[in-house]
């Protein structure tokens, strides 16, 4: 079976405790192969020094973790094909580049918070665009010893260590409450 490429848009990049969490899920159980552009790498640095106020050094190695992790992920959108009207794709002008980044890449999954992006249309070219909540909560009713064990390693590595509840109230507040939800019962039984 061959995994799934996935992109991360950047409004989920923007998010550290979520793009670490869809990285190791990427690297771990392999749920996907994520690809990236150096445009979209580049909106979400711009965006977490304009938004978050992060010094562009700690931005550049923020988004340079997709970089340095999934360097065969990089994908030129040059590669999209003539004639293909990727305004089609998108409510958001802005949003167009990703749109091109997915068809190039090969992606099966974008993974979002944007409501701009026009599901139908991209899925007539083999891209899903999931509710990122609830496709977390399925893979963790599918796989949950092994997303204990992600959010446990995430927690140990996190600010030197942290306890495992407040991962999952960052990971709420990240717009994951679902996956956060599901994913306290257990931990919170084995007293993580």
């Amino acid at each position: 079976m061959t995994t799934r490429r996935a992109v991360l848009d950047a409004d989920v990049i923007f998010s550290r405790v979520l793009h670490e969490l869809m990285g190791r899920l990427a690297v771990g159980p392999r749920l996907f192969d994520l690809v990236w552009s150096d445009q979209l790498l580049e909106e979400a640095r711009s965006a977490l020094v304009g938004q978050k106020g992060i010094p562009d050094t700690a931005a550049a190695a923020w988004v340079g973790h997709m970089r340095r992790e999934f360097p065969r992920g990089r994908v030129d959108p040059v590669a999209v094909p003539d004639g293909l009207d990727l305004a089609s794709l998108t409510r958001d002008p802005g949003d167009v580049h990703v749109c091109g980044l997915a068809i190039a890449g090969g992606a099966e999954l974008l993974f979002t918070f944007d409501r701009g992006y026009l599901k139908e249309p991209l899925r007539d070219h083999g891209i899903e665009v999931p509710d990122l909540d609830q496709f977390l909560v399925t893979q963790c009713q599918q796989q949950p010893d092994t997303f204990a064990r992600i959010i446990e390693r995430q927690a140990d590595a996190w600010s030197g260590g942290r306890p495992v509840a407040e991962l999952l109230a960052a990971l709420s507040r990240a717009n994951v409450p679902k996956l956060a939800e599901a994913l306290a019962a257990p931990l919170v039984e084995t007293g993580k």
